[in-house]
Formats: C-alpha cells, structure tokens, sequence
C-alpha cells in the first residue's frame, strides 16, 4: 500500500466516526405521586406512579408545609451514596435556584427510587401558587451532574397584607 491508500483510508474512517450520529444523552424524570408505593409491586413501578401522578401539592394549613412524595426514574444509577434534591423557582423560561437537599440511598446502583420530604412555607423560598423544578445531581470529580428532573406546583392561600399595622400590643403586627 502506498502513502495516498492509507492516507485515504485513515480519513475515510475518520470521517464515518465523526459524521456517525451520536446517541442522544437521556436524563431521568421525576414523578410525582399522592401516595407511598406498595412495597410488594409485581409489575410496571413506572405505570403505578404515572396513575397516582400529581401536578400540584395542597399547602397543611395547620403547619404551613407542603409533604412532598416523589419515584425518581433515573437514566443511569448514580454510583454514589448520596445524590442532592436541587429545588428552583420557575419565572418564565427561567429558573432562579431556592435550595438544595442531601439524600441518601441504600443502594447506590438501583435506578429507581422514591423519597419523601416537606418544604416549609419562606418569604425567600417556597411560596403558595408557584411552580418549582426539582432536580437530582450527582457529584463526581468532574462536579454536578443532572441526572433527573421535574415539575411540580404549590398550592395554598398567599399572604395578603392591607397595609395596616397595630401597634396596641407588644410588637407590631402587620395585617
């Protein structure tokens, strides 16, 4: 074989691996459900959780929390101990970050999971009527890495205020 045959073979094979479509990378989804899971499922967990999937969460009026139940599909196990809840606020297209939770898993290869948390009702963080995006990340050496997300509402009464304020007691209250 000459010079110009390899030359020609070894950009033809360049050419077919960089041209060659590239598999599209998939994240997890969140689902969020009104109940716990059964611990004896025989079938479908992911069928299961899309029929008791709820799009928003009732404010405990007594508390002023939301109780919160999600099934995390993820595309990939996350290999790790501990993935972190990463909570933003959706204005629009955007999303502004609120906070961030630690969770642990008893198996770092399973691919499914669920979790339970409450989120408290804070002027700088979880207000009622609002949308949030919840995401799942891992941490590796390379840093943060979205693995599984979705949407979820708030629902509840918002704070209304008329503009008055009592000084009759020992602190002012506004009302």
């Amino acid at each position: 074989m000459n010079r110009r045959t390899l030359l020609g073979m070894f950009l033809g094979a360049a050419a077919l691996t960089t041209t060659a479509a590239l598999p599209a990378q998939t994240t997890g989804s969140i689902i969020f459900i009104n109940r716990r899971p059964p611990r004896e499922l025989v079938g479908n967990i992911r069928a299961w959780a899309g029929s008791n999937q709820v799009r928003a969460y009732n404010e405990d009026v007594q508390s002023h929390v939301w109780r919160v139940q999600f099934m995390a599909f993820l595309a990939r196990a996350p290999r790790a101990a501990e993935v972190t809840l990463v909570f933003y606020k959706l204005d629009g297209r955007t999303r502004r970050y609120i906070t961030n939770q630690a969770v642990s898993l008893t198996n770092p290869n399973d691919q499914v999971f669920f979790h339970q948390t409450v989120l408290h009702r804070s002027p700088d963080e979880f207000q009622p009527m609002e949308n949030y995006e919840v995401a799942i990340t891992v941490n590796d050496a390379r840093g943060a890495t979205e693995i599984a997300r979705g949407r979820i509402g708030l629902v509840g009464t918002p704070d209304r205020h008329d503009g008055v304020v009592d000084f009759t007691g020992g602190a002012p209250v506004v009302r």
